[in-house]
């Protein structure tokens, strides 16, 4: 038995389909988070979800302005990516049945800090991203493939990175890479 629920995941996935199909605005979301600064580059951010509050701090390094109170905002946003990819190849795996025994993901990109302070011919924003994706299965490497498929075709966050920059993906099938994307000099 593996770490996913095929019949629970596929059952909900199938019943937010249809209930979608018959009411479009039940699937009209507006996402938010309440941030403001606590001192320097220190933030906290909150929201209610699941009728509870939540509260994140970010901040940045103490040789860079901050205190150090929690993850810098990149960490965050490559989290966000993550959680949001994992839980869509979570899904897949019930429509491809793959078995899923351990499943992870290393987020890498690139960030030049001269474009962000005003080095005028370095970019601000991040330069690519690349998915290192481990799957731990007995199922084939075809099934563990097209989980992975299913999963970047829907997961929003994932199709939002696509959209903004280069990314690349590496799978890995107990330990042997089935995919590799990733261009020479990246990563």
């Amino acid at each position: 038995m593996g770490i996913v629920d095929h019949g629970k995941l596929k059952s909900n996935y199938l019943g937010v389909v249809e209930k979608l199909a018959g009411n479009h605005a039940a699937g009209l979301v507006h996402p938010y988070v309440s941030a403001e600064t606590i001192e320097d580059l220190s933030v906290r951010s909150s929201f209610i979800q699941y009728d509870r509050e939540f509260t994140f701090f970010g901040d940045e390094a103490r040789d860079r302005g901050g205190h150090e109170r929690g993850p810098s905002p990149i960490r965050y946003f490559l989290s966000g990516i993550a959680f949001c990819m994992l839980g869509w190849y979570a899904k897949g795996a019930a429509f491809a049945e793959c078995e899923v025994e351990g499943l992870g993901m290393n987020i890498t990109t690139h960030l030049d800090l001269r474009g962000e302070h005003g080095f005028e011919d370095k970019p601000i924003h991040i330069q690519w991203l690349v998915f290192d994706v481990q799957v731990d299965s007995p199922s084939s490497a075809d099934s563990v493939l097209a989980m992975v498929d299913w999963g970047d075709a829907r997961c929003p966050l994932g199709a939002f990175s696509r959209r903004a920059v280069p990314v690349y993906t590496v799978v890995n099938h107990n330990g042997t890479v089935i995919r590799d994307t990733v261009p020479r000099g990246v990563g």
